[in-house]
């Protein structure tokens, strides 16, 4: 996998909701900004 750069357009990605629903990055692209956020060992008892 390649590194991705600041300012570079994340990749087309697809992910299950909280609520069981699919969402596609793609839903979005254009339309509204997106957040990504990525929390390590999250919901873990660490």
């Amino acid at each position: 996998m390649a590194a991705i750069t600041v300012g570079q357009p994340a990749p087309s990605f697809t992910l299950s909701a909280s609520d069981g629903t699919t969402v596609s990055l793609d839903q979005f692209r254009g339309k509204k900004n997106v957040v990504l956020l990525f929390y390590p060992l999250a919901w873990t008892p660490v």
